[in-house]
């Protein structure tokens, strides 16, 4: 997706976030607008 969104002429604003349990990438549209998306593997998550 990244790809896609450079190839566009988006722009990615930090680096991938690797928290084994979560993974997120944030960029930038053409637009301005500012997107965050994430996976978690919510059966990964430490309950107490």
């Amino acid at each position: 997706m990244i790809k896609k969104v450079i190839s566009a002429g988006g722009i990615e604003t930090r680096k991938p976030q690797d928290l084994g349990w979560m993974y997120g990438r944030s960029f930038q549209d053409i637009d301005g607008h500012l997107w965050e998306v994430f996976y978690m593997d919510e059966s990964a998550v430490k309950r107490d």
